[in-house]
């Protein structure tokens, strides 16, 4: 029941939860690239696009998070928490290694910036950027969501405007300072897409609880959607633009 152990609670809700759907998103994108090709459909160019953006997004962000969550899990715990009589002291020590399984995250990054973001001329990057902003376009007159979404939509501007500073940098010679800002710039775009498929959630959560009961027991659900990404939209999306700077 305290106030900052429960906010603690809603902070790793809506990181694992945004997480877990950037990796289903991933998935998904890689499922549309095989349906595609049994088609003969030509969207599974976009598909395979969004697969290679995404595949450093989820590498880095994901295995970073997850020690943050579990180390904010112990926090929770009290004194307790890095002791054998709960799981989480294991997890966080388990959890630590994932940042460097497949190289470490600043290689990630790097991968990020100097290939995925330049990949097909700018096309994949691109397209990823203006599926955000068609959920924006959407949803801005939301009437719960509407203060939210404009931190997305704030947030989405600072990823765009640092994309093209890449660009700038690489025309202009200065690649020296793109390994500087690499691991800064995939938090960017991983916490704006978190940021969004929490929103994207969240609204659908809305539309079905208003069909349902008072008291139906899927209220609690779908209401535990909205606060996450509110909570996400209002404390994590912010500091995206700080990292513009």
């Amino acid at each position: 029941e305290h106030p900052n152990i429960r906010q603690d609670l809603l902070d790793m809700k809506a990181r694992v939860e945004g997480i877990r759907a950037m990796i289903f998103k991933l998935a998904y994108h890689q499922d549309m690239v095989h349906v595609a090709d049994a088609r003969g459909d030509q969207s599974a160019t976009y598909h395979q696009g969004q697969v290679d953006l995404l595949t450093p997004l989820v590498k880095a962000y994901s295995s970073d998070q997850a020690f943050r969550v579990c180390e904010k899990a112990i926090q929770v715990h009290g004194g307790a928490g890095f002791t054998r009589d709960y799981p989480v002291e294991q997890y966080c020590r388990d959890s630590k290694i994932f940042s460097i399984y497949e190289g470490t995250n600043a290689i990630q990054s790097m991968d990020l910036v100097t290939r995925k973001l330049m990949q097909a001329g700018g096309a994949n990057a691109k397209a990823f950027l203006d599926d955000i902003k068609r959920f924006i376009d959407a949803n801005k007159e939301h009437p719960v969501l509407s203060d939210a979404i404009g931190h997305l939509e704030k947030a989405h501007g600072a990823v765009g405007a640092t994309a093209m500073q890449f660009l700038g940098w690489v025309q202009g010679g200065n690649i020296v300072r793109i390994p500087l800002t690499a691991e800064r710039f995939l938090e960017m775009c991983s916490e704006l897409c978190v940021g969004w498929l929490l929103l994207e959630q969240a609204a659908i959560g809305l539309e079905k609880s208003a069909q349902l009961s008072g008291d139906h027991p899927d209220k609690l659900f779908y209401e535990g959607k909205k606060y996450a990404a509110v909570y996400f939209a209002r404390n994590v999306l912010p500091a995206v633009i700080l990292k513009s700077k």
